[in-house]
């Protein structure tokens, strides 16, 4: 995923039929390298959190998980093959196609995981920014016409390949990966209901321009895809803090230390909440202000997709936390499968039924009601596991709301000084987020925000003593 800083560039480049069509290849490579995993990222990750301290474990966990993971491409690519033959009509570019089979051909070797289980955050950030970096100025230096739109995709899968290739690199060094005398068998009994939770997982996150490009048009395909892409880059720092706290979760289940993984829960609770509801209330109030800025006039349908898909960074953070950070965290894959399983299937119905009449906000409204579905479903089982275990706060909820009630007014004004779109999208993220952050903090007393100022206080107060 390349920075959101390049789709207005790109939009008003290319057209909203190419950026259907590049959006589509890409979900579509996407679900195959989903079906490839077989499991081995969620299960991976957890496993290698676990051994993460015993060398000789570790070499001959990553070397199995890696051979099964070829195993698992080959099949998925003869599955490829077929589908490529059954949809080639809705893609007719054979450009699109080399630079969808390289990406999934270099995912063969996909390591991420490892890299998660150890903990390596540093080394993922400046690896992510890097080539994301790389491809915002090759977007800019490259893509000059609306025909460049397979140069768009290109971008995005040469990124893709070079985090792969750069994993590959350092984990060859690091693990002495052999592939003699190991037993990758043993780990698939662990991993088929992950493997079916991914599978089912993918289908409304990595399927949803399929099904409306089957329905409806590539001019359709591109006013969602962008739409959605802002809606999830939006959630996408919220979403990725919750993978720093997995391995820490896991560890205090595996010691039975109670208290202080209610106390992790809590914070992972309190930091959903705080950014995530005034992410969401933000973007439905200023959502035709940033289409007209990022995307520009040609995609202004886009406005109703994006004010629908504005609550889809509050749902989909708690949905995650409910069903990673608590479910699969406590072993219960069968129960977060069944949640998907029910959610995957209601979303093929609605994503065809209501793209097929409504087009572009038909799929934005099939994937809001699915992401409400599935976090209901995910809440109940968690409480079906452990009635005691508290996974949200009412309390700290409804400090937020109270905190975005404030955005009305200050948008309002900032609407009638200014005339610049850009201007008051900055003046009103701004003023809201100081508005915001003061009165939770010194009306409410918001406790993870006071702690947070603690905590800081503390940093600068040991380094001031040590210089």
């Amino acid at each position: 995923m390349l920075p959101l800083v390049s789709i207005p560039y790109v939009s008003r480049i290319l057209r909203p039929e190419g950026i259907g069509k590049v959006s589509f290849i890409d979900s579509f490579t996407y679900y195959f390298i989903s079906v490839a995993e077989f499991g081995v990222v969620v299960y991976g990750m957890r496993e290698v959190a676990r051994v993460r301290d015993n060398a000789e474990k570790k070499q001959k966990l990553v070397s199995e998980l890696l051979a099964l993971h070829v195993i698992t491409s080959l099949c998925s690519l003869l599955l490829y093959i077929v589908a490529i033959f059954l949809v080639w009509d809705k893609i007719q570019d054979i450009r699109l196609l080399f630079f969808s089979l390289s990406f999934l051909l270099v995912n063969f070797f996909s390591c991420e995981w490892y890299f998660l289980g150890m903990e390596e955050f540093r080394y993922i950030t400046l690896r992510s920014l890097t080539t994301r970096m790389a491809g915002l100025v090759s977007i800019f230096l490259l893509i000059k016409s609306p025909a460049d739109y397979y140069i768009y995709y290109a971008i995005i899968v040469i990124s893709a390949i070079a985090n792969s290739i750069w994993n590959n690199i350092l984990l060859f060094k690091k693990v002495g990966i052999s592939f003699a005398g190991i037993n990758w068998q043993r780990h698939i009994r662990y991993m088929w209901i992950i493997y079916l939770l991914d599978i089912f997982y993918s289908i409304p996150l990595m399927l949803d321009n399929l099904f409306l490009r089957l329905m409806s048009t590539d001019a359709a395909v591109g006013f969602y895809a962008l739409s959605i892409k802002m809606a999830k880059l939006s959630s996408v720092l919220i979403t990725d803090t919750l993978i720093v706290f997995f391995p820490r979760i896991v560890a205090l289940i595996k010691s039975e230390n109670q208290k202080q993984l209610q106390e992790t829960i809590l914070q992972n609770i309190q930091l959903i909440i705080l950014f995530s509801v005034p992410v969401s209330c933000g973007i439905f109030f200023l959502s035709d202000k940033i289409i007209n800025v990022f995307l520009g006039k040609n995609f202004s349908p886009a406005v109703a997709d994006l004010k629908i898909l504005s609550i889809y960074p509050f749902i989909k953070s708690y949905s995650l936390f409910l069903s990673k950070q608590i479910l699969i965290s406590h072993g219960n894959e069968k129960l977060f499968l069944k949640s998907t399983v029910i959610s995957s299937i209601t979303f093929v119905f609605l994503a065809l039924i209501l793209s097929y009449y409504f087009a572009h906000v038909g799929i934005c409204f099939a994937v809001i009601i699915v992401e409400i579905i599935g976090l209901l479903i995910n809440y109940f089982y968690v409480k079906k596991i452990n009635v005691q275990l508290k996974v949200f706060s009412w309390y700290y909820f409804f400090q937020a709301l109270a905190g975005t009630l404030l955005f009305i007014p200050i948008i309002y004004i900032i609407n009638k000084i200014l005339v610049s779109y850009i201007y008051i999208i900055i003046l009103s993220i701004l003023s809201c987020f100081i508005v915001y952050i003061f009165f939770l903090a010194f009306v409410f007393r918001n406790k993870f925000l006071l702690q947070v100022k603690t905590d800081v206080g503390k940093y600068f107060l040991n380094k001031r003593t040590h210089q």
